[in-house]
């Protein structure tokens, strides 16, 4: 329940958290403190500059990325193929370029659904695949064609210019004991990405 949720996020981060209703889109919201912290908006990334303020994407297969700029601005993004094909992490990083000037980004990619589970039809295959590049084709277990999620987000960070700083080895599909999937096993759980810049007394730090 609601109850239940907000003890465990404020278990694992102490200050108010922000989370939007995803709709697998390329619209990016600003967070600020005082937003309503359970689906405020409908987007699927958050943008904030400001300290102690959580913004959360949830993803169950997806490709959560958060994002931070040098100045301390932060964003949390969620990037399924349909959301990618959107342009959410084009949106997300010229809404950070617009949000202060950023002349630096760097990104950090979690867990998501590895090539090797992720089996797709050809049609939607060939059209991502002119749009992020043949490295986007990949081949199931099975020897079926696949989407590789991981290329395609490496694709567009790296002609967004974006430094990746960190990117998770894990797959959401194979490793049920760490991870809730979707679509390998129709669960209903969900992972969330968290980013947010820390306030001192005598610095800030993003996380």
């Amino acid at each position: 329940d609601r109850n239940d949720l907000s003890r465990r996020r404020q278990r694992a981060v102490a200050y108010p958290w922000c989370v939007v209703r995803q709709v697998h889109s390329d619209r990016v919201v600003v967070a600020m403190h005082g937003d309503v912290t359970d689906e405020w908006s409908v987007a699927d990334a958050l943008v904030t500059n400001e300290t102690n303020l959580v913004l959360a994407v949830h993803s169950g297969d997806c490709v959560p990325v958060g994002f931070i700029t040098d100045s301390a601005t932060v964003a949390a993004a969620h990037a399924g193929w349909r959301g990618l094909e959107a342009g959410v992490l084009e949106s997300t990083v010229r809404r950070l370029r617009e949000f202060d000037g950023a002349a630096s980004i760097t990104a950090a990619v979690g867990p998501h659904i590895r090539a090797c589970h992720y089996e797709f039809g050809s049609a939607d295959l060939d059209r991502l695949a002119q749009r992020f590049g043949s490295d986007a084709v990949g081949v199931t277990n099975g020897g079926q064609p696949a989407l590789d999620l991981t290329a395609a987000v490496a694709g567009e960070l790296g002609r967004l210019g974006i430094d990746v700083a960190e990117w998770s080895g894990g797959c959401t599909a194979g490793d049920a004991e760490r991870y809730w999937s979707h679509r390998e096993r129709h669960e209903s759980g969900r992972i969330a990405l968290a980013a947010w810049i820390e306030s001192t007394d005598e610095s800030e730090d993003a996380r």
